[in-house]
């Protein structure tokens, strides 16, 4: 039931975690003011308390809590009054048979401190109490505030399940009558079609992996070969990009069409995000793939590996979140850099 209620996504623990700040906070601000209003009516409350016990021993002088001195009486100076100084709090007192002088009944600063710690801790504890009260109050709240985001990112799932189930039919049948159409004219619009239908193709594939749980299908592959394949049919698509490749037979145990899966997104990332007239650098080299390209500024480069998280209109947000899923289950490390109008996505092999 607990385990139901938390949050399963980057999106959901976003939200979650914002929803509790801005109630907790905003209710800590208020408890803030209240503890601060407390404390000082408990200041003026023992300060009464201890100026009715100043005048009550200046009746019978019993006790020693009290300090009691004689002093010149000064122009201004009123009896019965509680004044506060570095002694500590006191009232004057009249002297029988004269008027020079006064009794100064003071409760000396060190008692008096301890007093004000004594209420400051209890005012410190009442607002400790509210505050866990507050926090567990606003994660109750932030947990039932996601409900509609996790509705709508359960409904987009759905969504997309159907799409993908729906477009198997339709690309079956373009798929066998392009290639009947190839089988009767080459010409380099059915070949620029038939990439096209591929990069469809390969889009459903994509969306697959993150619908269902992949079934790994560990076996030794050459990357290489895969690699020039998928490089041929973008730049197809993407004449006017300069494409440069370094690449080195490198055999790994890997799921083939995870590999695929994962050359796919980034080199369509890398030709889909460029610049106008720009470039894409493309490294295969021991345990190390590479992919560079010419690039805006990023406005979020923390969020690159986020589901639907879109730096521009293109695309649907999920290429690079399948290319992080994908290589963290074979066990392969991804990182992303940018600097000086160069983005690349570096994949450490296992």
């Amino acid at each position: 039931m607990i385990k139901d209620l938390l949050p399963k996504t980057s999106y959901e623990r976003e939200s979650l975690l914002k929803g509790f700040l801005l109630f907790f906070l905003t209710v800590e601000v208020l408890l803030g003011a209240v503890s601060l209003l407390i404390f000082r009516i408990e200041t003026i409350n023992l300060k009464n308390r201890i100026y009715l016990e100043l005048k009550n021993f200046s009746y019978t002088f019993e006790g020693e809590r009290f300090k009691i001195e004689v002093v010149p009486l000064k122009e201004g100076d009123k009896f019965y009054e509680l004044f506060e100084e570095e002694k500590g709090l006191s009232i004057l007192v009249p002297v029988p048979g004269t008027k020079k002088d006064a009794l100064k009944i003071y409760y000396p600063s060190e008692s008096y401190k301890r007093d004000l710690r004594g209420v400051a801790l209890k005012t410190l504890g009442i607002f400790l109490a509210s505050s866990f009260v507050s926090a567990l109050l606003s994660l109750i709240f932030s947990l039932y505030s996601i409900n509609p985001l996790r509705k709508a990112l359960i409904m987009i799932e759905e969504v997309t399940r159907d799409i993908v189930h729906d477009l198997n039919t339709p690309l079956m049948s373009l798929m066998v009558n392009l290639k009947l159409i190839g089988k009767k004219y080459s010409g380099e619009e059915v070949k620029r079609s038939m990439a096209a239908l591929n990069q469809i193709v390969s889009l459903q594939e994509n969306l697959r992996p993150l619908l269902t749980k992949v079934e790994l299908k560990l076996e030794e592959i050459d990357l290489k070969d895969t690699l020039l394949d998928v490089l041929e049919n973008f730049k197809s698509l993407y004449p006017e990009i300069e494409v440069s490749v370094e690449a080195e037979k490198v055999k790994v145990k890997a799921d083939r069409n995870a590999w695929r899966r994962i050359v796919e997104n980034l080199i369509s990332n890398a030709f889909k995000h460029n610049v106008r007239n720009g470039w894409v650098r493309v490294k295969l080299k021991g345990k190390t793939f590479l992919v560079e390209n010419s690039s805006k500024p990023l406005k979020n480069p923390s969020k690159v590996f986020e589901r639907y998280y879109r730096e521009s209109q293109r695309g649907l947000g999920l290429g690079l979140s399948i290319v992080k899923k994908l290589s963290e289950e074979m066990g392969w490390k991804v990182e992303h850099s940018y600097k000086e109008g160069v983005f690349s996505i570096k994949v450490t092999l296992r």
